[in-house]
């Protein structure tokens, strides 16, 4: 499936959510461990206790990632933070979502803000077209797989827009064959990465703790474009 003729692999990590011990334990293990070249597929925050130590460390090392809807969510509902605590959104996000763990991460309201602009910025998918598989498709990387919608993303109807980037971030798998690409992606758990011709999912639940649905939940990492899997046990406590 892969060309050995391509440039240096390339290391796709699956959702951190907040894992700062497990994420570092798994880099660990790749050959070039923090200088590899890294992208994260979103949701780097809630669930772990260590949300504020998985931004700065993405962050720190420029390292690219996408944006996930619990990014999203973080975004949007924590504006209700300085005037309507009682807001439904804010209280799905920080009960039910998983978001109390996040500000509990925060010592300081500065860095805080600061982690809301850097998600903000954060795209909603990522073409790197030198990364290629040996049939010639390119890799793209998105939080939830770009399915049938791909076709949208430069539309010059807005809502044709919008509904690409909702799409990336809160679809449930829908797999489709995009020609062209190698679409990897999380959001979606699985108990083994959902590896074929045309696409990867690799999210398999880092955090999960229902072990009777998902009983070996790890941290996921795909190597691109020689397809190795790299995982790691949770480390949290």
């Amino acid at each position: 499936m892969t060309n050995q003729n391509q440039v240096k692999n390339i290391y796709i990590i699956s959702d951190v959510h907040g894992c700062y011990k497990t994420l570092i334990a798994l880099i660990d293990q790749f050959p070039n461990k923090q200088n590899s070249k890294i992208v994260f597929v979103g949701d780097l925050i809630d669930k772990g206790k260590n949300t504020y130590d998985v931004i700065e460390f993405v962050k720190n090392n420029n390292y690219d990632c996408v944006i996930g809807n619990h990014d999203e969510m973080m975004v949007l509902y924590s504006q209700y933070l300085e005037n309507d605590r009682q807001h439904e959104d804010l209280k799905y996000w920080l009960f039910k979502c998983g978001g109390e763990a996040t500000l509990n991460s925060y010592s300081s309201q500065e860095k805080f803000y600061e982690h809301i602009e850097y998600l903000k910025s954060l795209p909603h998918y990522i073409e790197y077209k030198d990364y290629k598989t040996l049939d010639n498709r390119y890799l793209v990387v998105s939080h939830s797989t770009v399915g049938k919608m791909w076709n949208l993303r430069n539309s010059t109807n807005k809502d044709d827009v919008e509904e690409f980037n909702e799409f990336v971030k809160w679809s449930r798998w829908k797999n489709h064959d995009n020609e062209d690409i190698f679409n990897v992606y999380g959001h979606t758990i699985f108990q083994e990465p959902l590896l074929n011709d045309y696409s990867c999912g690799i999210d398999l639940g880092c955090f999960y703790q229902n072990k009777e649905k998902l009983p070996n939940p790890r941290l996921c990492a795909l190597e691109f474009p020689s397809m190795k899997i790299y995982t790691q046990n949770s480390l949290e406590n």
